[in-house]
């Protein structure tokens, strides 16, 4: 199956290879706002619809840089946005710790360490977010090369090859449960041929016949 898996790799490694090229532009030439803008993007994903998030990130505009938390929400809401009071609130509190410097705030925190170890401290720093949003966030900036987004999706397709069982694809993760199944699908990817960060947009594709991000 990790043949059929490399071939579809394959067929869509070109664009594959652009998102991920767009992932690294955005953190050498975009803006501390486009870069705080990922991060409002990776605390909405949650338990929604990964489009409708990201079309509602952008619809904030410039509430991201000085909007009221209420009215945050509202556009949340407005774009069908879940738990839109909390995620509002998370992007608030955020952008007090985190913005308007926020390629240096992230840099202090990537400098020096491993990649997954930044990303363990950004899931306790960052309001809203667990291992899995702050994997997101690194992989949709460039820094994905040795981290996993686990997210039901992911988990699903890594059942589908054996991975895991399906019982612990669906089950909630803990953070050594998270480690673990991390652990377990670089190790299918190294099997398989494909760049970790590269894989998570195979399954992507395999799932909504689109890339994103």
């Amino acid at each position: 199956m990790t043949h059929t898996l490399k071939d579809a790799y394959l067929a869509i490694k070109p664009a594959i290879d652009d998102r991920l090229s767009e992932f690294r532009a955005l953190w050498e030439k975009r803006t501390d706002t486009d870069v705080f803008r990922e991060m409002c993007f990776c605390t909405c994903t949650p338990q929604n619809n990964a489009l409708k998030a990201w079309d509602a990130v952008c619809a904030l505009d410039g509430l991201i840089e000085n909007g009221a938390t209420d009215r945050i929400a509202t556009v949340l809401r407005e774009y069908g946005v879940r738990f839109h009071r909390n995620k509002a609130r998370y992007i608030t509190a955020n952008r007090e710790e985190f913005f308007p410097h926020t390629k240096e705030r992230i840099a202090a925190v990537l400098i020096n360490k491993p990649v997954i170890a930044a990303r363990n401290l950004l899931a306790e720093q960052v309001c809203g977010w667990g291992l899995k949003e702050a994997s997101h966030f690194l992989r949709n900036i460039g820094f994905g090369k040795e981290i996993c987004i686990l997210d039901r999706h992911i988990l699903r397709q890594l059942a589908l090859y054996g991975v895991f069982q399906q019982t612990t694809a669906t089950a909630s993760l803990t953070k050594k449960t998270y480690w673990d199944a991390e652990a377990r699908m670089i190790l299918f990817a190294e099997s398989a041929g494909i760049p970790v960060d590269a894989l998570d947009l195979v399954f992507w594709f395999a799932e909504k016949g689109e890339l994103f991000k």
